[in-house]
């Protein structure tokens, strides 16, 4: 009869996979918060958690990791993004909170993928023409920094929901020439108070 020929199937692939207990039990890490760990399965890197490891520097071997989506290098000391991103084209979350950056390069350009980006917290005061190409960024957190302005290409971040730059000392003129970039009804930017100044 049919259930039992699927019985004697099913006896049959326990008996076949029993010597191979990997291939039934075992899954795979997609998750590391240690880089050496994770170069040694760097196919299989889709969140990586660097926060508070002292970096100074963007860790270079992290190009390796093809399918990184989710990136927190969150409460180091990095001061510079590297001139080519192209190896993180896939990367979705980029958390740069409480570091040392003073710019956005041009290779900011490359995270073509990318939904958030935190920055806040950090010494920004020049921004990259090339932020435009950021089409699925949906949430840009830039407070405390000391960013004035914006590149008018910024308002080609045709998903961009929520811009944050509260803590900045901006004038009203600073902060009305931001507002003029944007058109999309559905932004929400976040500023401090105006200050009186230049």
């Amino acid at each position: 009869s049919d259930a039992q020929m699927i019985k004697v199937a099913f006896i049959f692939l326990i008996v076949l996979l029993a010597p191979y207990p990997d291939l039934r039990s075992q899954e795979v890490k997609t998750s590391y918060d240690n880089l050496e760990d994770a170069l040694e399965h760097p196919d299989d890197v889709i969140e990586l958690d660097l926060k508070r490891k002292h970096l100074k520097e963007w860790p270079v071997e992290m190009s390796k990791f093809k399918n990184l989506k989710k990136l927190d290098l969150s409460h180091n000391k990095i001061n510079a993004l590297p001139n080519d991103l192209s190896a993180f084209g896939s990367l979705e979350y980029l958390d740069l909170t409480m570091n040392k950056l003073d710019s956005l390069p041009n290779s900011i350009g490359d995270l073509a993928s990318l939904k958030k980006l935190g920055l806040g917290n950090n010494e920004v005061y020049h921004v990259s023409p090339r932020i435009g190409q950021l089409k699925n960024l949906q949430v840009l957190e830039m407070w405390s920094n000391n960013v004035h302005y914006l590149p008018i290409e910024a308002g080609e971040m045709s998903n961009l929901m929520e811009l944050d730059l509260r803590n900045i000392q901006m004038n009203q003129d600073h902060q009305n020439a931001i507002k003029a970039i944007f058109d999309s009804a559905d932004l929400q930017i976040k500023f401090s108070m105006s200050c009186n100044c230049q």
